[in-house]
């Protein structure tokens, strides 16, 4: 059984408060918590109870009803205020109740079922508007993160894989989206055989719903959930349009609380859309010479694109080879702070990308390994981290 709706009626006539306390008691689903006839009384006992549904005399004193569901609505707006007419209402009373946020009227000509049907549908529409509240507040908390580089061999997609895997393992609904149709090797890294991949997004689209993307992703051991690019084959990303991105990743936002895109070419459609809609564009660019000066123009003209330096995180990967050049040097190159530099280990990474087995996962307490979670850490600044819980089967299980 449905815990009743609970109820606090506000009226200095006592006779009024008798009445619907009466009323009330023959409703198994409601429930009076407290009565009170005064504004002082009513605000203290309000904040203190928490009731779902207010009943307010308007002529309450000593500031009247409008006055008081004003204070109370400003305070706590889950709960549904009923303003209790002894007046007669007119254009006048109801500009002033929707400025107050009263949400319905009652007077003592109405009907004991007309009350009673008015309570529930405050309690529901409050409730309902709560709900709304809370999901859209953690949409606006969920973040895109694109992963790019201004030329390949820099390491990009090892880097948001075992980013993602990391995130992962801290929490739930984190998705990787492999954007790279032209060479993309999430699966391979991830060792996923899938069965479908973002080009049949592409040859059907229709639109994105929960059966499609259902249909399209996979689920990692890590608890990671993957949006596949084909493996083994060439196709024309000119057909990963930007519109098809925008949808998907508008569609993943709402899902997800952390979805790490893996781009490809700098200058595609679908790389382009990925960045619009990030939140976070992770640059990841190599440690010599000719990669860090392509990488300072790269993000100058990611700048001079009107993508905000608030937005962009650079990783320089790895780091140290042959000491020619240091963190400082490789920073005043790139002419751009650096968020993180990743340590050079050919042979950890190699033997990962052979093994298909995420190397944060595989060899957690290597340098490596420690940076990318360091780095993870950077970025789960961003969004309140909600702890991991256990899953439930989405997709197909590998």
């Amino acid at each position: 059984m449905e815990a009743p709706i609970t109820i606090i009626l506000a009226s200095h006539q006592m006779t009024e408060r008798e009445r619907l306390r009466k009323l009330l008691a023959g409703q198994r689903d409601i429930q009076v918590v407290g009565e009170v006839q005064n504004d002082q009384e009513c605000l203290a006992l309000v904040l203190r109870q928490r009731p779902q549904v207010l009943i307010i005399q308007d002529d309450i004193p000593t500031q009247g009803g409008l006055n008081l569901a004003r204070q109370i609505i400003e305070k706590s707006s889950d709960i549904g205020v009923i303003l209790m007419m002894n007046h007669s209402t007119g254009e006048e009373i109801w500009h002033k109740m929707l400025q107050s946020g009263v949400h319905d009227f009652i007077s003592r000509n109405t009907a004991d079922d007309r009350v009673v049907e008015m309570i529930h549908h405050v309690a529901a529409a409050r409730q309902t508007a709560t709900t709304n509240s809370a999901a859209e507040e953690q949409i606006s908390k969920n973040r895109i993160i694109a992963v790019t580089a201004p030329r390949n061999g820099t390491g990009k997609t090892v880097i948001a894989t075992n980013l993602a895997v990391t995130l992962a393992k801290k929490q739930d609904k984190v998705m990787l989206l492999d954007l790279n149709l032209v060479n993309g090797d999430v699966a391979v890294l991830l060792d996923l055989v899938p069965q479908r991949t973002m080009v049949d997004l592409m040859t059907s689209y229709a639109g994105v719903d929960d059966d499609m993307m259902e249909s399209l992703t996979v689920l990692h051991r890590s608890g990671l959930y993957v949006l596949p690019a084909p493996v083994g084959a060439n196709y024309d990303s000119t057909g990963l349009s930007r519109s098809v991105v925008q949808h998907v990743l508008q569609f993943i936002r709402n899902k997800y609380i952390f979805t790490i895109a893996d781009c490809g070419q700098p200058s595609s459609e679908g790389t382009l859309a990925a960045m619009d809609s990030a939140d976070i564009i992770l640059v990841v660019v190599g440690n010599d010479l000719p990669r860090l000066r392509d990488a300072k123009q790269y993000l100058k003209n990611l700048v001079d694109g009107n993508y905000s330096k608030e937005r962009i995180r650079v990783v320089v990967n790895r780091s140290g080879i042959g000491k020619a050049i240091n963190e400082k040097e490789a920073e005043s190159l790139l002419e751009f702070p650096v968020t993180a530099h990743l340590s050079n280990d050919d042979e950890l990474v190699s033997e990962s990308v052979n093994m298909g087995q995420p190397f944060v996962v595989a060899s957690p307490n290597k340098p490596l390994s420690r940076e990318l979670l360091k780095l993870a850490d950077n970025l789960s600044d961003v969004v309140e981290v909600v702890p991991k819980k256990s899953k439930s089967i989405f997709g197909m299980f590998l």
